[in-house]
């Protein structure tokens, strides 16, 4: 099991070769052996095309020799010559090679004179013989122009095979030469190419080791992949770096939020101790019975824990919100929820006037409940945080595919600089008509923004016409037949 284990791992491994190399070298090495397959094949062709090219070349210059050699003997070449035994060798004098004659009269050869032989004759044309090319050609009686006798002429054939093997060496030289400058041309620029993949390597690094994304790497000059991919990598480091704020400012906001939470418990919870405690105490001491007091205890008591039972109705609301929890959407109508809450508060409305201008059903996918607590906070906001006198207008309509709901007054307002911090947990608005001081939680306008954000719409705050304080929520409307009109 163990030796085939092996084996497998040792195939496994081959078929990941180069095991080790960087990605630069294995570009390189790929590059190169393309490039010496290319030109080992263009090579070839190119080698036996000019190796054949030659060897025509040259076994035409031999044909054309030969047949040079029998024109010049053929005026002077007659049968008498062997009659009269003369040597028609001495007709011809070959520069460079062999020429012998064979004799059709008497069927005598005349060899080369320095004895070297050209083998057995054949018929007319191209031979080889013993690393010769040899031409064989006809001599013919100039009177009669019948054939007298064969003329053949050789030439060594060492400096055809030289010439050819120097071709042949010339190519795989300049095929290894050429993919020598290709590895190293394919090195150089995979490591240009690579170089921005370093960086981002290295930066990547860095920020392992630090965790710190705010690091922006230097575009490349060009637009190809490398650069797509390290404006890629810039805008990821940005959105983690954006994600990073968030997340400190979140984590912050919760430390303050468990912070003011707990302030918040704290007191009402004292208040309720220290009053069992004194109720306690007056129980159980001799001779006390101070009906009045433990009467007051029970209610301040009482009160406490009213208050902060609604605190903690509130965090629950807001954690299930952040969670993303929410209760089971269904259509409702704004309107009526408005006017709901207008009966539910005109007890405490002595002092304020609310107005109420709802023409039209304003129907929304959502939770009634959720969306009465909305329209409760704001309306008891404006009660408590306006003097008497003031006129409170709640407003709700259709403005194209969403609902409006605005909850306005013409009291004192809100100061601009509070803007942007009013709808945060625990920010209390003393105004000159609060008559809360300070007993509020700092939560009604964060559930009245948490709750608009999860029926898919906005809570803001600004200054309305009569020059008070003006809430306007905004959410996604049923698009519905008369919508549509």
């Amino acid at each position: 099991m163990a030796r085939g284990g092996s084996l497998l791992d040792r195939v496994r491994e081959s078929r990941k070769w180069p095991p080790h190399w960087p990605i630069q070298w294995k570009l390189a090495a790929v590059s190169a052996g393309i490039t010496f397959v290319i030109l080992i094949a263009f090579g070839f062709a190119v080698g036996q095309i000019t190796t054949n090219q030659l060897r025509d070349n040259y076994e035409a210059d031999t044909n054309a020799k030969a047949k040079e050699i029998a024109v010049n003997v053929q005026g002077q070449f007659t049968p008498a010559y062997f009659v009269q035994s003369v040597d028609p060798r001495n007709l011809f004098h070959p520069t460079y090679g062999l020429a012998d004659i064979w004799s059709l009269a008497n069927g005598k050869h005349y060899p080369a004179k320095n004895l070297r032989t050209l083998g057995p004759l054949t018929g007319e044309g191209i031979s080889t013989f013993n690393g010769w090319q040899i031409s064989t050609q006809q001599v013919t009686d100039p009177r009669t122009g019948n054939p007298i006798a064969l003329l053949r002429y050789g030439r060594p054939m060492d400096r055809l095979d030289a010439s050819v093997g120097r071709i042949w060496l010339s190519i795989l030289a300049g095929s290894l030469g050429a993919t020598i400058l290709a590895a190293l041309g394919g090195v150089i620029l995979s490591r240009r190419a690579m170089r921005p993949i370093s960086a981002l390597t290295s930066t990547a690094g860095q920020i392992a080791r630090t965790r710190d994304p705010e690091v922006t790497l230097t575009e490349p000059e060009g637009d190809d992949e490398v650069a797509e991919l390290t404006r890629t990598f810039n805008d990821m480091l940005h959105e983690l770096s954006i994600a990073r704020e968030e997340r400190e400012l979140y984590l912050e906001r919760q430390r303050e939020f468990v912070a003011d939470a707990s302030h918040e418990l704290r007191t009402p919870l004292t208040s309720v101790l220290a009053n069992l405690e004194l109720l306690d105490d007056s129980l159980h001491r001799p001779g006390s019975g101070n009906r009045e007091f433990e009467i007051e205890s029970v209610e301040s008591a009482l009160r406490s824990s009213q208050r902060m039972k609604r605190l903690v109705a509130d965090l629950q609301l807001l954690a299930k919100a952040d969670a993303g929890r929410s209760a089971s959407p269904a259509p409702c109508d704004v309107s009526e929820i408005a006017g709901n809450v207008a009966e539910e508060l005109k007890p405490l409305c002595d002092h304020h006037g609310v107005i109420l201008e709802a023409p039209e059903p304003v129907l929304v996918r959502g939770s009634s409940d959720e969306l009465h607590r909305v329209i409760l906070n704001l309306v008891d906001n404006a009660i408590r945080y306006t003097p008497p006198s003031t006129t409170i207008t709640v407003t709700s309509r259709l403005d194209g595919d969403m609902a409006e709901l605005r909850v306005e007054d013409d009291g004192p307002g809100i100061p601009k600089e509070l803007w942007p911090t009013i709808f945060d947990r625990f920010v209390r608005h003393a105004g000159p008509g609060d008559r809360a001081k300070g007993k509020g939680s700092g939560l009604g306008l964060s559930i009245v923004r948490v709750i608009a954000r999860s029926h898919g719409g906005t809570a803001t705050v600004g200054d309305s016409p009569q020059g008070g304080a003006s809430f306007v929520i905004r959410i996604p409307a049923i698009k519905t037949a008369e919508n549509k009109a």
